[in-house]
């Protein structure tokens, strides 16, 4: 079956958030119903053509949709629109986003803020190199682990074995959710630098600005999570009214 796409829209986007906008563009078109259940997506050449952007970004923007439980992807086939809601309250388990946020502060903010008075050399080789492997790591799984593994390792430097349990814990819990965030467009720059910041403050010894730090970086990994859900609300207003259609596109799709 075919989406009405009687004039649905599409805007060209900026290339410095391409493919968050280009996310929540087709997010839009799935929630509003113009791609419906069962519905092919037109293919990522003809998306790239009709966004104005490269088909990398439009392939990370696919990824965010199928994290997000609204399409799948079938070998040789395509993506199809699996839902047209949000796996909302985007629960990990039993534990929602406020759970999550309450215990990661609790626990995180005092790992790093020890980490900066009690690590080792052993420690800040650990934490340089894991930061390293981030930064060159493409596949969201792997990054996944190695962010799981960097707060471990500063755990490990706050020399609270308990606290390295607790951690350890935690994010075995938090698999789905980090898995999630791993897939957000342009959180992987943004996680980096955040990461660097929280390792510079460490090695200097400074207490005050590893606990802010981290508290900075849980803000933006909790901001980034909530926009996971609400990304096609933002646009749903330009993504209406905007000149440019998948007419054409969507077209040359078959039923």
């Amino acid at each position: 079956m075919q989406p009405d796409m009687n004039g649905p829209a599409l805007v060209k986007v900026e290339r410095r958030s391409a493919a968050a906008d280009v996310q929540a563009q087709l997010q839009t078109l799935i929630e509003t119903g113009q791609f419906k259940q069962n519905d092919r997506l037109p293919s990522e050449i003809e998306l790239a053509r009709s966004f104005g952007v490269s088909r990398p970004v439009v392939r990370e923007a696919l990824m965010s949709l199928q994290t997000l439980g609204l399409t799948a992807s079938q070998s040789g086939k395509g993506t199809f629109v699996v839902s047209d809601r949000v796996r909302t309250p985007l629960l990990v388990g039993r534990y929602s986003p406020a759970h999550i946020k309450e215990v990661r502060r609790a626990l995180e903010i005092p790992s790093a803020e020890l980490a900066a008075q009690r690590r080792t050399d052993k420690d800040v080789g650990q934490l340089a190199a894991l930061l390293a492997r981030l930064e060159d790591a493409d596949n969201p799984a792997r990054r996944n682990q190695l962010d799981a593994d960097f707060h471990v390792a500063i755990a490990t430097a706050s020399g609270n074995p308990l606290l390295v349990k607790l951690i350890e814990d935690m994010r075995t819990v938090l698999e789905e959710h980090s898995l999630a965030l791993a897939n957000a467009p342009h959180r992987r720059k943004a996680a980096h630098s955040e990461h660097s910041i929280i390792y510079d403050a460490i090695v200097r010894r400074d207490a005050e600005a590893a606990a802010a730090a981290m508290a900075a970086h849980l803000d933006a990994a909790e901001q980034a999570f909530a926009l996971l859900g609400g990304a096609g609300a933002e646009l749903g207003s330009s993504a209406r009214n905007a000149p440019t259609n998948l007419q054409s596109a969507v077209n040359e799709v078959p039923s």
